[in-house]
């Protein structure tokens, strides 16, 4: 029987194929009393070793396929698994209630997520949902179940899950699985994120489609809308055969885009940049055509270590990168930890509200011995290529200031030294606060460049905490609050003669290009795989008809106003 079933579009395609009901297989715990509590001892610490090496081999193959940035997820995991405090508590509760291994992990870990789950704090409820992941792959290798290996699926398979965790998605065979469907998540989980690395059709969010779907059934899978028909008609795999082939081919044009500047149809040329993790997303940015690094989030070479990394280990790391470049801008933001972020050998401390909290530059400013041995690295890697120097969560003048005296006395001590430095290294900073935007013309004054972050943009400029799920309908960039707050910032940018790019998720907004690039952005900075997209709309576009849509967009009240009236203006010019 034909099913219509919505979601969420988390990772574009068109697929059609057959189910696979991903269903986890059922774990019997025996809640009965054990005499032997050594043995147990025992089956936990072995199924906790048999996890580890599992999510390592995970890790391995995460790296080689997506990135460091994205193996670096596991890393919390391993941390997670091997937390001390919670593995004595376990033990405890085998000793003293003399229970199974199984059920008492299965008791502890519930106990901890539960508190965890019910903090405001992101970061933490984030714990809770990896904690689980694991606990999961725990509890089965104690009972001996083999967990169900998603990398030897057959081919033109659709994955249909309740969820898919991270460790489940980084062991998808791409060359069999076409797309997957889940039940709950959204955009930002990582699954989803991962699938748009992996360039794989998903839809998340449908609610009970487990309870509506068997294996074997076919199924279309449009992830550029969010809607899945599970034993489509013959006519409806026709249309949607030839759409599936439109969007392939589509992708193949873009493809030649991959050499091409990103002008506009009046001459008006900007920036298309990507984001990176580490060095080995380099590649996938080179392969989409990034003229440019817009963002290098270098707390993943911190948080996949365990201990702070040195001087010439950050350097190789950066110098790897200008090389790579060829001469192309490349944005190195300065550690930014704390937040949603931790270090294991780094003692953060408990804080109600960490994303208000110590962290980023905050904590580098008052351990500036970090701070001082990331700058020299940088200094010593500009020698290489175009690296430009970036502070994130910046409030004050005070701030930027502060760590550009540390930055001279680096360039100091390596003039000294004999060491070669780009004496012209660009210094810029994070527009992620409204204290900047709001003042963004004196901010112009103390440095070369602004990027903006619109993630911590739009959550601190809204007060809505983004991964709070009771309030996620309030995250809202298109919100004519948080876009007065990104025009200030370019208005304000401009005002002091230096540029500006976008390197938080907005940039690579389909929807969004026509009025950014009519605000005057000049770089858009993304996700490697948008480049190739947003350079074709900017060639689409003349800067005065944008700029018109954004003094008709400033004057509206509200988001969904604002959404309606890019919605007209982008059917006209893109077809969509």
């Amino acid at each position: 029987m034909r099913k219509f079933i919505k979601g969420i579009d988390a990772s574009p395609g068109v697929a059609i194929g057959k189910i696979f009901l991903y269903e986890e297989k059922e774990l019997v715990i025996d809640k009965g009393n054990v005499e032997d509590t050594d043995a147990q001892k025992k089956r936990l610490l072995e199924g906790r070793e048999k996890t580890k090496e599992q999510l390592l081999v995970i890790r391995e193959t995460t790296a080689k396929k997506l990135g460091e940035d994205k193996a670096a997820i596991f890393d919390g995991h391993i941390t997670l698994l091997e937390d001390e405090d919670l593995f004595e508590e376990v033990e405890e509760l085998i000793e003293d209630d003399q229970i199974t291994a199984e059920n008492a992990l299965e008791q502890g870990i519930e106990e901890y997520c539960e508190m965890l789950a019910n903090l405001e704090d992101e970061y933490l409820r984030e714990r809770a949902t990896d904690l689980r992941d694991i606990a999961k792959r725990w509890l089965y290798n104690i009972a001996g179940i083999e967990v169900a290996d998603l990398g030897s699926l057959e081919a033109n398979t659709v994955i249909v899950a309740k969820d898919l965790t991270p460790s489940d998605t980084a062991q998808v065979n791409v060359d069999n699985v076409l797309a997957f469907v889940t039940e709950i998540g959204g955009k930002t989980a990582h699954s989803s994120i991962m699938a748009r690395s992996l360039e794989l059709p998903a839809v998340v969010g449908t609610g009970d489609v487990c309870s509506q779907v068997e294996g074997g059934e076919t199924v279309i899978v449009d992830a550029l809308t969010g809607d899945v028909i599970v034993n489509p008609t013959d006519k409806e795999l026709e249309e949607y055969k030839a759409k599936r082939d439109a969007y392939l081919a589509e992708k193949d044009e873009l493809r030649k885009l991959k050499d091409m500047d990103a002008i506009s149809k009046d001459g008006v040329q900007v920036g298309a940049w990507a984001n990176i993790g580490s060095p080995n997303d380099v590649p996938g940015l080179l392969r989409n055509g990034a003229q440019g690094i817009g963002l290098y989030r270098t707390e993943f070479l911190f948080m996949n270590n365990d201990r702070f990394p040195t001087e010439d280990e950050q350097f190789e790391a950066y110098k790897s990168v200008a090389e790579s470049l060829e001469g192309k801008p490349v944005t190195i933001r300065t550690m930014d930890i704390g937040g949603d972020k931790a270090l294991s050998y780094m003692e953060l401390p408990e804080e109600e509200n960490p994303f208000l909290g110590w962290r980023a530059l905050r904590v580098c400013l008052d351990r500036p011995e970090i701070l001082k041995t990331q700058f020299r690295a940088l200094l010593r890697a500009s020698n290489y290529g175009q690296i430009k120097i970036m502070l994130p969560m910046i409030i004050s003048v005070e701030e930027v200031r502060k760590a550009r005296e540390i930055l001279e006395e680096c360039k100091a001590e390596l003039r000294a030294a004999g060491v070669a430095f780009d004496e012209d290294i660009q210094f810029g900073i994070m527009v992620e606060t409204p204290a900047v935007a709001m003042r963004a013309r004196s901010f112009a004054k103390e440095v070369d460049f602004f990027s903006i972050g619109t993630n911590d943009l739009t959550q601190y400029t809204l007060a809505v905490d983004r991964g709070n799920e009771n309030i996620s309908n309030l995250y809202d960039t298109y919100n004519p609050g948080v876009l007065a707050a990104i025009k200030l910032s370019i208005d304000g940018a401009h005002e002091g003669g230096i540029p500006i790019s976008m390197c938080g998720e907005f940039a690579g907004d389909e929807m969004a290009t026509a009025i950014l690039f009519g605000m005057g952005l000049d770089n858009f900075s993304m996700s490697a795989i948008s480049v190739p997209r947003i350079k074709k709309n900017i060639m689409s576009l003349d800067k005065k008809e944008c700029e018109a849509l954004v003094e008709r967009v400033m004057d509206m009240d509200t988001a969904e106003e604002v959404k309606a009236e890019i919605n007209r203006f982008n059917a006209i010019h893109f077809g969509k």
